[in-house]
């Protein structure tokens, strides 16, 4: 699938994603079915077992990470943490210029529910998925960053911070914009919406951008970009973004 936006800014696509209750000599892919053509050759497969991972694969989803999943859907969070298994597939892609990586990982995610799975996990966007769900948003769907990158709204004075998690997996900045005033938190989360749809087809925003929102309504943004891998509310690079029009 091919990213129309494409730009080289000198860091990859990082994907994490632990598939509970199968072990990875249990995955057999067909192309056709799963719309495979191939593990990416920066991803590993790792598998774990209780009880020589016990405390690895319990960390996974204990602390702020189990209070997250699992007032979402208690059963599935149950259902990966009493796993006697897991896979680990993770690493840097190096080849992005096309979103294949991610048509590939989907699919195979998918073998693996056929052989079991009984769910996954996306520590990157704090995410927990089924099979039913894992079909319904990614398997047999074009990729699209708006699938996987999730917004988020604290409250700060006077209104929300929204900003992003997940834009990592597409080798793109994260998201966010601070004093958004709560009247207009939809539009602003529609900008956001526009910007990772557009990163993840590539774009790399540079200063000053118009983007249309579903509404009609056009902005102005401007998107500052951050270089620093450490800022622990998006484990990833990112943009501080402010809006300069509206109209």
């Amino acid at each position: 699938m091919k990213r129309e936006y494409y730009q080289d800014i000198g860091y990859k696509p990082f994907l994490f994603y632990v598939i509970f209750g199968v072990s990875a000599e249990e995955l057999e892919v067909s192309r056709s079915r799963h719309n495979v053509d191939g593990l990416p050759e920066d991803l590993q497969l790792l598998s774990l077992s209780r009880p020589e991972h016990q405390d690895y694969i319990d960390g996974l989803l204990g602390g702020q990470m189990g209070q997250i999943l699992r007032p979402v859907n208690p059963a599935l969070y149950d259902a990966c943490l009493a796993a006697e298994k897991c896979v680990i597939i993770r690493g840097t892609i190096q080849q992005d210029s096309t979103l294949d990586y991610m048509r590939n990982v989907i699919g195979i995610i998918e073998a693996f529910f056929e052989k079991g799975a009984v769910g996954v996990l996306d520590p990157q966007t704090i995410s927990m998925y089924s099979q039913e769900i894992w079909q319904e948003r990614f398997f047999g769907h074009d990729v699209n960053a708006q699938n996987h990158v999730v917004i988020l709204f604290s409250e700060e004075e006077g209104g929300y911070w929204l900003h992003t998690r997940g834009m990592a997996e597409f080798g793109r900045p994260d998201i966010g914009i601070s004093g958004v005033p709560k009247e207009k938190a939809d539009e602003y989360k529609q900008v956001i919406d526009q910007m990772v749809f557009y990163s993840g087809h590539g774009i790399f925003f540079k200063g000053n951008a118009r983007l249309h929102i579903r509404s009609g309504k056009t902005f102005v943004v401007s998107a500052e970009f951050i270089d620093d891998f450490d800022n622990e509310d998006y484990n990833n690079a990112y943009y501080n973004v402010t809006v300069k029009e509206e109209s």
